[in-house]
């Protein structure tokens, strides 16, 4: 298999697999006559981070960005190990099958919870299983959380790097390891920092089902806000920036 296709097969899969995974959990505690319906946001912490651990554990052939603040955040932290061949050639190519494979896995959740779209009334709830919104809407604020969320993420997955490096006696448990720890990484920020805007962390994961939440028939759906669609992009951007600059520097210490 060439490069190329181990970017965009991973990397498809990957993410389909996370937002399919992931907002199916939210739809679970959200959707109007699910099983599990107001079961809380620990219920969605501990469902994105185990989503993001398999979504990790599946997609290995790309090196499981995932995520395309996770891709630049590597690349300005001069990660090149974590790319395909080495080559941040391939960057446009994991951001954009990172997006598509966000559609279409919400395209899934849309298909597996059609029933429970059916009968929610509350355009809120509705719009929570396909993007984030914030708690006290602050644009300026809501995106300092979103920053500080992904700096976060972007070190833990530089540690995790860190481990893989000292396990490659070991390859099977390195990946194992890398995996389950980004799945926890997820889990505490959502838990810790997820309040104010319910915790993106990932431009695809919300931009990529906020279009499809846009063209889909649901009935009582509502705006897709997209006055605040840029919030969750920007956010993590910068955050991912941010983070791969702070790991260059401690690098040249």
């Amino acid at each position: 298999m060439s490069n190329i296709a181990q970017v965009i097969t991973g990397e498809l899969f990957g993410t389909f697999m996370l937002v399919l995974l992931g907002n199916c959990v939210v739809a679970n505690v959200l959707l109007k006559g699910s099983k599990g319906e107001n079961s809380g946001w620990i219920v969605v912490s501990v469902g994105w981070g185990l989503a993001v651990a398999f979504a990790a554990m599946l997609s290995t052939i790309s090196c499981a960005h995932l995520n395309p603040a996770v891709t630049i955040g590597l690349w300005v932290a001069g990660k090149k190990a974590a790319f395909v061949g080495q080559n941040y050639a391939f960057i446009p190519i994991y951001i954009l099958f990172q997006f598509i494979g966000a559609m279409l896995g919400q395209i899934f959740v849309y298909l597996t919870y059609f029933k429970q779209y059916q009968a929610t009334k509350a355009s809120d709830k509705i719009l929570a299983t396909f993007s984030t919104s914030p708690a006290h809407r602050s644009y300026f604020w809501n995106t300092i959380t979103e920053m500080i969320a992904t700096f976060v993420l972007l070190m833990i997955i530089a540690g995790t790097m860190s481990i893989k490096n000292l396990m490659n006696s070991n390859p099977a448990a390195a990946f194992m390891t890398g995996s389950a720890t980004a799945g926890l990484g997820v889990m505490i920020i959502c838990l810790a920092l997820g309040g104010p805007t319910g915790i993106a962390i990932n431009p695809a994961r919300d931009l990529g089902p906020r279009i499809i939440h846009a063209f889909l028939p649901i009935a009582n759906k509502g705006s897709s806000d997209w006055k605040y669609a840029a919030v969750p992009v920007a956010g993590p951007l910068l955050g991912a920036i941010l983070a791969g600059s702070f790991i260059q520097l401690l690098a040249v210490l």
